[in-house]
């Protein structure tokens, strides 16, 4: 893939169709029909620019003769994700049925994945190709074709996730292939593992470098951990390590995709996968409500955000997703319920310590890049999760300032100064912002018309 006919990331305009990465009419069609419904002519240009920068920039189709294969890059790191190539993709999953060439994206995905998958399902990131790449010399089970081997929960479970709601969508059931059967084994397999309770693990991560939420403590161990039915995940959504290994976010995820998945297993006959499935549905619920929730006296019932089992646990959030913010968005909670307004309340505050304010307003951060930096993906996952129309408005006019005029969103930005941000191609928080427009159009397309 060669990017050199494109313009440059700081400057963004879609290239011409012969040097975007994938062209499809239909999606075209969609999005200049939302487009037109968008008055503000900065809000129109840059959904364009993001609803379509992940088809533009980071799609390479392919096929092996027998099946369709995708590989998305996050953007700048030409690798791929588990997670960012689903949710880069998550837009255009509602549009599989309308177009022949869509669902073969997202089927080429799907087993693209999956190949990853049973390459090593501890690993996070993947190439196209069977190479070692930058991180070769990382001191774990490093195979050709993986990127990086950061053991993180949700990366399998986004998997699940897509193929659950491609079979919802579609109802087509042939998306469980033998080799996805094998992969969704492993899968079950290394939750199972991860669940540790012997509190054994053959994983492990050392990584030579002077940022210590870059590798993990205890010779590559991370760090020590009780029983407590939940799975264990060494490193969190944004690829730093986990100070504590249960991260609550991603194991509510898990315990909801499992679900589905159980419900689908048993419609496929496959009832010992399905109740290996089911079973740790039931343990990991058990171990986020005995484990997983602030109780203390006098202070408000919430999710934690990591704990161990050992009774440390910490009230933060980040904003990578899954996090606690993006539980509706996730579909694991309803924004009615008690605890998650409870638990919003307190990360869209002080008491987070990523939460940031400043000149131009306010959002959640991460560790992964500098104080006072906050994540667009934050503000959209705010606004995505409720319904005040405030909240959408207050954001989205913050997310166009955060864009600095270079056409596009960016990885994080200086609450107090836009100018400096992270990561000029980011395409996952574009496409996220394509799929916040895009349900926007769906339910108040006047609010498209009024938005100044």
């Amino acid at each position: 893939m060669t990017h050199e006919s494109w313009p440059p990331f700081d400057n963004w305009y879609r290239p011409p169709i012969p040097s975007r990465t994938y062209h499809n009419e239909f999606l075209e069609e969609v999005s200049q029909e939302i487009a037109s419904t968008i008055s503000n002519p900065v809000l129109r240009n840059l959904f364009l620019n993001c609803f379509m920068n992940t088809l533009d920039t980071t799609i390479n189709a392919t096929h092996d003769g027998t099946n369709p294969l995708t590989y998305v890059i996050t953007g700048d790191i030409d690798a791929m994700w588990l997670r960012d190539s689903t949710l880069q993709m998550r837009p255009y999953l509602e549009f599989v049925t309308h177009s022949s060439q869509v669902r073969e994206l997202f089927v080429g995905l799907i087993s693209r994945q999956s190949d990853f998958i049973l390459i090593d399902p501890y690993a996070n990131a993947f190439y196209n190709t069977p190479k070692f790449g930058i991180h070769k010399s990382d001191l774990t089970e490093m195979k050709p074709g993986v990127h990086e081997r950061k053991w993180e929960l949700d990366s399998l479970i986004f998997h699940i996730d897509l193929v659950c709601s491609f079979a919802r969508i579609t109802g087509d059931m042939s998306i469980f292939t033998p080799t996805e059967i094998n992969t969704i084994t492993r899968i079950l397999d290394t939750l199972k593992i991860e669940q540790r309770l012997t509190n054994h693990s053959l994983y492990h991560f050392d990584r030579v470098t002077g940022n210590p939420i870059d590798t993990l403590s205890n010779s590559g161990k991370g760090p020590n951990s009780g029983f407590t039915g939940m799975i264990h995940s060494a490193f969190r959504p944004s690829d730093d390590a986990c100070e504590y290994p249960f991260h609550i976010p991603s194991n509510l995820f898990a315990a909801k995709v499992l679900k589905d998945l159980a419900e689908f297993l048993l419609a496929l006959n496959l009832s010992m996968l399905q109740q290996l499935c089911s079973n740790l549905v039931l343990e990991i619920e058990s171990g986020i409500e005995e484990f997983g929730i602030n109780r203390e006296e006098g202070a408000p019932t919430i999710y934690y955000y990591e704990v161990d089992g050992l009774g440390n646990a910490n009230v933060m959030d980040d904003a990578n997703i899954p996090n606690l913010l993006s539980l509706p968005y996730l579909q694991v909670s309803s924004t009615a319920t008690d605890i998650y307004q409870a638990t919003r309340g307190v990360i869209l505050s002080s008491k987070n310590p990523y939460f940031y304010r400043g000149t131009l307003g306010s959002g959640i951060g991460s560790p992964h890049t500098p104080e006072n930096f906050v994540w667009p993906i934050s503000l959209i996952t705010e606004a995505f999760t409720t319904q005040d129309r405030e909240v959408w408005r207050r954001n989205l006019r913050l997310l166009l300032v955060s864009s600095a005029h270079t056409g596009l969103l960016h990885e994080s930005f200086d609450i107090a100064d836009p100018s400096l941000y992270t990561r000029p191609w980011f395409a996952w928080c574009n496409s996220y912002f394509g799929e916040f427009i895009l349900r926007i159009w769906r339910e108040d397309p006047n609010f498209l018309r009024e938005f100044e």
